[in-house]
């Protein structure tokens, strides 16, 4: 009877093992499962899209986001800003996307500042640790009073300084127009236009990276000459300063001059400003890249032959121009040459791109111009894009090699779609004749912006009206690799 009692246990005992096993063995394949379908889903919302007809969504939120700026992340992603009207007043707000497609913040973006009354045309440069710094025009203090406001935002999406940014200058009157580039410290130096004393004049503010003024309280004068001074545009000199051009009027047309401003706030050239170019007509639309030697390469539209041509200079960290007075010409083609976007060469010179009108139509040109002042594309530029209908706004950034990666709006088909072309430093085209779809998707896409990847291609983010029912414009986005396919 004993034995068989202890049988009876040693079964039971048995059978308990086995059905832990198999419970555990069960338990298993679930949690592999689970982790497979969850690395699964992370693959698909970590891909880019490979046709143009889809693309990954940055803001889809209700009312219109514009104005977009993107900066690289340091890792090759993107960090993305713009004015969003989803609150019925124009906010300002920011977005980051890994180099995978993985949209990283909130979604439909981060608020920088959602302050009483509109704030707009943001401007943004990196902070050197993976998050950026953005300065914006901002009429919190009732309209005809804009003042100059920025916020620093860190690669997690979090806040660095107080909530709807700190004043980078409210004096009285208004301040507008501002424009950024890095102190070369994890700061930035922020140039705008000010009516401070009735007349349009430019001043400037140093900040750090913890927001503390480093310059005198609302900013140091950099132009306040008679006439309008306005539009600035700047670069960082490679010393802990800035190199600034402006459109002027000081004469009967607008000029274009430039200033030089040290780490202190000191202005370092002749006191009004460097006459860039003072020709007759009209110069506006100025464009600006360093030259890698404490100089810069400004390029602007010139209406001196009675149309719109493209016109260029070279400024030594001296102030001393180096190329012909009033500039080179790029481009004096016939028709009107609008808009230039330039980028550096890698080599102290430039690549311009524009929309053109010398065949009647607008098309996509380009020039690279060398630091003796040499253009090395052929009389006029070389053709990105002659296609049928038109293809204008384009925008340009380098691709690391020498060359260059522009994309544009085109409406070859019925409404207007994205396109994409990289250029060597030969200029050769090295995707398809007359450049890639970047997106087709229903409606209208426009305005794009973008940035090297770090391996040769780009990510371009435009706006986009897909989506009728949500009204306005969204934000989406698109990887291009080095070899013009799209996706990683």
């Amino acid at each position: 009877m004993q034995g068989l009692k202890n049988n009876y246990y040693l079964k039971k005992n048995i059978m308990k093992t086995i059905s832990k096993k198999i419970f555990q063995t069960i338990s298993g394949c679930v949690v592999l499962v689970f982790f497979a379908l969850a690395n699964l889903q992370q693959i698909v919302l970590a891909a880019w899209s490979f046709t143009a007809r889809e693309n990954t969504a940055i803001c889809t939120a209700i009312g219109q986001q514009s104005s977009l700026q993107i900066i690289s992340d340091g890792a090759g992603g993107a960090i993305i800003a713009w004015e969003d009207a989803r609150d019925s007043h124009f906010d300002i707000y920011a977005q980051r996307i890994d180099a995978h497609g993985n949209v990283l913040w909130t979604k439909d973006g981060v608020p920088i500042c959602v302050a009483a009354e509109n704030q707009n045309r943001p401007k943004v440069i990196g902070d050197g640790a993976g998050g950026a710094i953005i300065v914006w025009q901002d009429m919190r203090s009732g309209i005809g009073n804009c003042d100059i406001y920025a916020q620093r935002i860190n690669a997690d999406g979090n806040l660095q300084w107080t909530i709807n940014g700190i004043p980078i200058c409210n004096e009285i009157n208004a301040q507008n127009s501002p424009c950024i580039t890095t102190d070369g410290t994890g700061g930035a130096i922020i140039i705008w236009q000010d009516f401070r004393t009735h007349y349009a004049d430019l001043y400037a503010q140093r900040i750090n990276q913890s927001g503390e003024m480093l310059w005198a309280k609302n900013g140091v004068l950099v132009c306040g000459t008679s006439g309008a001074q306005g539009a600035p545009i700047a670069v960082n000199d490679g010393t802990g300063g800035a190199i600034v051009a402006w459109q002027d009027f000081r004469r009967s047309y607008a000029d274009i001059y430039a200033q030089r401003i040290d780490g202190g706030g000191n202005v370092l050239w002749e006191k009004s400003g460097l006459a860039v170019c003072t020709a007759l007509g009209h110069e506006s639309f100025q464009v600006i890249v360093g030259n890698g030697a404490e100089g810069a390469i400004v390029a602007w539209v010139d209406t001196r032959n009675g149309n719109n041509d493209i016109f260029a200079q070279q400024v030594d960290g001296n102030g001393v121009v180096h190329w012909l007075d009033n500039g080179i010409p790029v481009c004096t083609a016939s028709g009107n040459q609008n808009y230039p976007m330039i980028t550096s060469d890698g080599a102290g010179g430039v690549i311009l791109a524009w929309w053109d009108m010398r065949s009647g139509e607008f098309n996509i040109y380009a020039q690279r111009v060398d630091l003796a002042g040499n253009a090395l594309w052929g009389k006029d530029g070389l053709t990105v894009c002659a296609e049928s209908g038109i293809q204008n706004y384009v925008y340009i950034t380098g691709d690391g090699a020498g060359g260059a990666i522009m994309a544009w709006d085109d409406n070859r088909g019925a409404t207007f779609d994205l396109y994409a072309q990289r250029i060597d430093p030969k200029g050769v085209s090295k995707w398809s004749n007359n450049g890639v779809a970047v997106c087709t998707a229903p409606d209208t896409q426009c305005f794009p912006v973008l940035m090297n990847d770090g391996t040769g291609g780009a990510i371009i983010v435009w706006q986009d009206g897909r989506h009728k029912d949500k009204s306005y414009w969204d934000i989406y986005a698109q990887k291009i690799n080095g070899q013009g396919s799209l996706g990683e």
